[in-house]
């Protein structure tokens, strides 16, 4: 892989809330000096063809996001398609970088809090990204965005087959770690090995049927 890449903006997720970010950046005036981050290659590829740099990769690796120059930037926008994994990135964004300004667009209203307990600055509604670009279809709502869920953060123990594990290896609802009463992001090295005293602070979250 090559030089991380220095950028002013780096937006994190080239879905449809994305683009939509891409859009509103455009009609600001915001036409360069932001790089796209994004898992998928073909999301990465379109990106890359309608005039915006992007990094291929998981979007919570902190090599990723390191490339990408989000330990550098002023400003990262985190869109990526699902709320659960916006909180992992977000958490994985922040631990990289303490002063940038942190924007994290999510579709339901139950992870705001803990959206900003991962380190945002601001969270912003996915349906006011739309309000910002005027004629902007909004998608319709579908699968897991348009559920009602409960999001709640809950600390466990560490399972026995998890001792001497990478908390990043199980799963990416981990997202810190309770060591000595202190709290530690699931990415910083200090906890790259888990001990059978650690507790874990994992999101979850459950359909809410009314």
């Amino acid at each position: 892989m090559g030089d991380p890449v220095s950028s002013r903006t780096v937006l994190i997720g080239y879905s449809v809330r994305g683009r939509a970010v891409v859009a509103a950046l455009r009609e600001n005036g915001y036409a360069n000096g932001f790089m796209v981050v994004d898992s998928d290659p073909v999301r990465a590829e379109q990106a890359v063809l309608e005039g915006v740099p992007a990094v291929v990769g998981p979007c919570w690796r902190l090599r990723t996001l390191w490339l990408a120059g989000a330990h550098t930037a002023d400003h990262v926008v985190v869109a990526v398609p699902d709320d659960d994994m916006a909180v992992q990135v977000t958490s994985a964004v922040r631990s990289l970088n303490e002063t940038a300004t942190i924007i994290t667009v999510v579709r339901s209203t139950e992870v705001h809090e803990l959206i900003e307990h991962a380190g945002a600055d601001h969270v912003v509604d996915v349906r006011q990204v739309y309000e910002w670009v005027p004629g902007a279809a909004r998608p319709q709502d579908r699968g897991v965005e348009s559920a009602d869920l409960e999001w709640t953060v809950t600390e466990r123990a560490v399972a026995l087959d998890e001792i001497g594990r990478s908390p990043l290896g199980c799963g990416h609802q981990v997202l810190a770690v309770m060591r000595h009463g202190q709290r530690i992001w699931a990415e910083d090295p200090a906890v790259a090995a888990l001990r059978d005293d650690d507790r874990l602070l994992v999101v979850s979250s459950r359909s809410v049927t009314t």
